[in-house]
């Protein structure tokens, strides 16, 4: 650590803490959310009777927040507009990262739908010591694992689910079995998915989607007095996959991730939380496993990419009773290795290398206080100082150099893989991060919540080593190529919200407005590289410019009858260029979703209603298409036949609409003819189309 980080500990400590405490402690209202309650400032949602495979999903479950879609097992989270490396996306405390370069296997992608306990997402402006880098939000999934007993008698406890879809043809299994008493807890989880590409519009299909996947966990746990130690570990293991709206598919992807944990907590206010955890991941796609390679003066390209990611995260925190709140002070970090070959499996010549011994190493300190700083009036407050170093290895092109009909080209890499290999790879940024937060109760009902923050986030290495027009860009899927800057300078992004709690009898209202101002935001820009243009006239840079990003989101619900609930959310939100006319890229429309719930002991019926407006306001310099709205009727039930099973059917889409998801993503896949078009280079294709009607069912039993 540096001794500008550690000299900072202080400053950041003593930022946090407020002037003037008084002693009365203030209860603010909790908030329900879709039937559960959660605290202020953290909205919580499980698992339903949904037939994704992809846990992903639940985030369009959350106000402000959506899914950037490639293929059916690659949802990348989106909050507010920010997606992608601006969100702090933790798998069980840890921080997952990508293997691809174009996040095929985004963090969500680890837990599977069958093994997903529950998606957590601080709505508003994160907290400091929730992740390293969250200017763009921070959220938490949590496996379903095993949980100590309350007495020393081991219990078995598990679940037994199975489940099929038939618009995709896709089966489902998945098994947890645990054995746990009031000091140890054991688990071990498998799950497996297969599906076909899924159907549209009656009977036409959106090639490829199929999907193949399988997981498994173990975990175990120790307590003892007022100590606990636990150690996981799981494995990804993704197969064939479709993802067309890229410009490959999915061979395989696959990995594993281990981690320790110790907690300590006094009945006075006093603990220590620390976590480890090591990666390994490995990831294989191919332009020809699912599509025609395209031609190339008549010769078919073939393209196979190897990359790799390994690292590491560590956590320490104290937390201890200060100044008539909680005072929680640590140190966090984060390590990642990646590399990337792009070959030719029928011509050993071929070879590119993508990105070479890639680092991007991340190490933080921060304060968090929590406290009443008056009657009614509970402030949060935090500071955080976070380090980010960067650097590459040499890269190589066997085009360089090039002779024949080869020769331009092969100059213009020549070129540029000269003037990376001569540049200053070796990039250091130190980032503050600042959040005060407000919380007001104003009676037993109705909270009111003011935020101000500011937020940072240094460039992805994608952003900065990518040094040949390409698309390894992270997922954005928009068909054009583009170049980095190893000159990138931190996005920084002040933020304000205002916000309302109420519930009441049954009923409830959290709006939400807010506003981010961002300077240094990094956006594609028209390329000035000349040897890049040669190449390709249309390629975009990774540039900083400004930006803002401001809107609302709302949840709400309300008691008709005894049995009855009304519940919904709303989504709006705005992305605009500051220094230029230009709209943000991937802005999900204005969205909503209503549903109606009957329930008795033993079943239960959901009516629901998801609307998407039209989005216009779209980013030309990305070539982004214009979406229409649309809207999807779904119906889903549950019947409890006996205490231990549950049954989960349902339709979605009843209607059959035919429908593209704004955040879906075009067709790249030229042998998708149902859909139509592929992207090459600035010229746009079809969109690609949401699932038809889905008729599914799914089987529990617990014990």
């Amino acid at each position: 650590m540096t001794n500008k980080i550690a000299r900072s500990l202080f400053i950041a400590t003593a930022a946090s803490l407020p002037l003037q405490v008084l002693a009365e402690h203030t209860e603010l209202a909790p908030v329900l959310v879709e039937g559960e309650i959660v605290r202020p400032g953290l909205t919580g949602v499980n698992p339903g009777t949904e037939s994704s495979v992809d846990a992903a999903e639940l985030l369009k479950r959350i106000p402000g927040a959506n899914v950037n879609r490639n293929g059916p097992l690659t949802g990348i989270a989106q909050y507010r507009g920010m997606y992608g490396d601006r969100v702090n996306v933790m798998v069980d405390g840890v921080h997952v990262k990508a293997a691809g370069p174009n996040s095929m296997d985004p963090p969500l992608s680890h837990i599977p739908a069958a093994m997903a306990g529950a998606l957590e997402v601080y709505r508003g402006i994160a907290p400091v010591s929730s992740g390293l880098e969250t200017i763009g939000g921070s959220m938490v999934m949590k496996s379903s694992g095993s949980r100590f007993g309350s007495s020393s008698e081991v219990e078995s406890h598990g679940k037994l689910s199975a489940g099929y879809s038939d618009v995709d043809n896709g089966k489902r299994y998945s098994l947890l079995t645990s054995l746990a008493n009031d000091t140890q807890r054991a688990h071990l989880a498998w799950s497996g998915e297969k599906g076909d590409s899924y159907n549209f519009d009656g009977n036409d299909t959106n090639f490829n989607t199929q999907y193949d996947r399988d997981s498994y966990a173990i975990g175990y746990g120790l307590r003892t007095g007022d100590h606990e130690f636990g150690f996981d570990y799981s494995n990804n293991d993704t197969g064939h996959t479709g993802t067309p709206a890229l410009p490959m598919d999915i061979v395989y992807a696959r990995g594993g991730i281990v981690s320790g944990d110790y907690k300590f907590q006094t009945t006075d206010g006093y603990g220590i939380e620390a976590k480890i955890s090591y990666q390994d991941s490995r990831h294989l796609m191919s332009n020809e496993l699912y599509r025609t390679p395209p031609l190339m003066m008549g010769n078919p390209m073939h393209r196979f990419a190897y990359t790799t990611v390994d690292g590491g995260s560590y956590k320490l925190a104290f937390n201890m009773p200060a100044l008539g709140g909680n005072l929680v002070i640590g140190f966090d970090g984060d390590d990642a290795n990646h590399d990337a070959d792009i070959y030719d499996p029928t011509n050993a010549m071929f070879h590119i290398t993508n990105y070479s011994g890639v680092e991007r190493d991340r190490y933080g300190v921060f304060s968090e206080w929590t406290g009443d700083i008056a009657p009614s009036f509970n402030l949060e407050a935090g500071a955080r100082v976070t380090r980010v170093d960067m650097d590459a290895d040499d890269v190589f092109s066997s085009i360089s150099g090039a002779g024949g009909m080869m020769a331009m080209m092969g100059a213009r890499h020549l070129a540029l893989q000269t003037a990376f290999n001569a540049s200053d790879r070796t990039q250091e940024d130190t980032n503050v991060d600042l959040v005060l937060v407000l919380r007001q109760a104003l009676s037993d009902t109705v909270d009111l919540e003011y935020g101000l923050a500011r937020k940072t986030r240094s460039a992805s290495y994608q952003e900065r080593y990518l040094w040949l027009p390409l698309e390894s860009t992270a997922g954005l899927a928009d068909g054009r190529v583009y170049i980095g800057d190893v000159e990138l300078d931190p996005e920084v992004s002040y933020q304000a919200e205002f916000g309302v709690n109420w519930h009441q009898d049954g009923a409830y209202l959290t709006p939400r407005v807010f506003y981010h101002h961002v300077n240094d935001y990094i956006q594609g820009t028209p390329a000035t590289n000349a040897d890049a243009l040669v190449l390709n006239a249309g390629t975009l840079q990774f540039t900083n410019t400004d930006a803002k990003l401001y809107g609302i989101d709302a949840a709400w619900g309300f008691s008709l009858a005894a049995n009855v609930r009304l519940d919904g959310s709303l989504s709006y939100i705005r992305g605009k260029r500051r220094d230029t006319s230009d709209d943000l890229y991937r802005i999900a429309p204005l969205n909503g979703r209503v549903a109606l719930t009957y329930e008795k002991a033993t079943w239960s019926a959901k009516a629901e209603v998801v609307g998407y407006a039209a989005q216009n306001k779209v980013s030309d310099e990305n070539s982004e298409e214009k979406t229409g709205g649309y809207g999807l009727l779904n119906l889903r039930g549950e019947y409890v036949p006996a205490s231990q099973v549950t049954i989960a059917f349902g339709i979605e889409n009843v209607l059959d609409k035919k429908y593209s998801d704004h955040l879906g993503g075009y067709n790249r896949n030229n042998q998708n003819a149902d859909v139509g078009g592929t992207v090459m280079g600035n010229n746009q294709a079809n969109r690609l189309p949401g699932p038809g009607r889905n008729m599914y069912v799914t089987a529990n039993y617990e014990w």
